[in-house]
């Protein structure tokens, strides 16, 4: 990796479409000197962040990535590597330095119990020794909320609140997944968002984005909220070769679930937990998802996963593995393969045995039946 850095906090160039008064608004905060940063005080105690990337789970940043001069100009090492799945790319802070004070931020509808992580540069245990991992991270929760139409072409604004303190955590030096509970009361955390979204400010519109496009709520713009948890790097275990430290995948853990189902639609595999709660587990864009079986205690899935939009051709359809909990497809990484329905391997079910769960296959180049651990993290 190049050690040569380039940050993403200069936000001078916008797109050229904007909706309604938002596009002058926005024209007048890019004419200020050093532009926007991805993250910045404004009033108070509220902070702006700026979110350049998003999902239908999760919406993201990051103070910094290698090889990007803008906070939306694409970048071989982006935040969203991070999120992507794939474990042969990596966010890559981009400072001068070995990344001490550059943080990601990971903007979630619910609060999670735990964040899993795949630490370091995990293409290779090469390149993971050769490249910074983190060893602490301070996490503080925040919640935000964004009026319709603030935004760029590239950029959605939340205004935020701090909800918590700020707590240290420690990653092992680990290419394995690892799950890190995190150090807060989830139920405090989610009453935080509830009272934010109830507080005088929030109902009377007096806040920083409306101020600054002069409405009060009788225009009818909605808002969104996000609950927003920023993750600082405060130490890092140090590569052998570059200065430069990476985190290859993290993602959200909300726990175990009471049950699982398939949304009434068919797009999301859902879990409900101990008093009736539901979050979206596990939603693949375009499909439509039959539930085959879970697991006993209900942390694994096996799915059949069909293409929605298919118009009178041969439908397709494939089996996942799914880890309920964080939503992450894990069926090539323990099957082995993304085997397609009826041609290589058959899933036929879970079997618990010493707290571990295992799924049943019939392969069907052998006829025979066999097992396999479901896992996610490494103990």
């Amino acid at each position: 990796m190049n050690t040569k850095k380039r940050r993403t906090t200069d936000s001078s160039k916008f797109g050229a479409f904007c909706p309604g008064i938002l596009f002058f608004l926005l024209a007048g905060l890019v004419l200020l000197p050093g532009g926007i940063s991805a993250q910045e005080q404004i009033a108070g105690e509220w902070l702006r962040f700026e979110l350049t990337g998003s999902s239908a789970f999760y919406d993201w940043s990051a103070s910094s990535a290698l090889e990007a001069e803008q906070t939306f100009t694409p970048s071989r090492y982006g935040p969203g590597k991070a999120l992507d799945g794939d474990l042969s790319t990596s966010w890559a802070e981009g400072a001068e330095g070995a990344g001490i004070g550059e943080w990601f931020t990971l903007a979630l509808y619910r609060a999670p119990e735990a964040l899993g992580f795949h630490n370091g540069y995990g293409e290779n245990r090469n390149l993971f020794s050769k490249n910074n991992r983190v060893k602490e991270l301070s996490l503080r929760f925040y919640a935000g909320l964004n009026i319709s139409g603030f935004a760029t072409e590239w950029t959605t604004f939340f205004d935020a609140l701090p909800i918590s303190d700020a707590r240290t955590v420690r990653l092992s030096d680990s290419m394995e997944a690892q799950r890190i509970s995190l150090p807060f009361n989830r139920a405090e955390i989610e009453k935080g968002m509830r009272e934010f979204r109830e507080s005088e400010a929030v109902r009377t519109w007096d806040f920083p984005q409306a101020e600054e496009m002069n409405v009060d709520g009788s225009e009818g713009l909605a808002r969104s909220y996000r609950l927003l948890i920023r993750m600082e790097i405060t130490d890092v275990y140090q590569g052998t070769n570059w200065d430069d430290t990476c985190i290859t995948e993290l993602w959200p853990d909300y726990g175990a679930a009471e049950r699982v189902f398939v949304s009434g639609n068919g797009s999301s595999l859902m879990m409900e937990k101990s008093g009736g709660e539901t979050i979206r587990s596990y939603e693949p864009f375009g499909s439509v998802l039959t539930l085959v079986e879970s697991s006993r205690n209900n942390r694994w899935a096996v799915l059949i996963k069909e293409d929605a939009y298919n118009e009178g051709g041969r439908v397709e359809s494939e089996y996942v593995l799914v880890h309920v909990p964080t939503g992450r497809d894990m069926t090539k990484e323990i099957l082995g393969t993304s085997p397609v329905l009826g041609t290589e391997l058959l899933p036929t079910g879970f079997v618990g045995k010493y707290s571990r769960t295992f799924v049943e296959y019939e392969d069907f180049s052998t006829g025979q039946t066999r097992r396999v651990r479901c896992s996610l993290y490494r103990k």
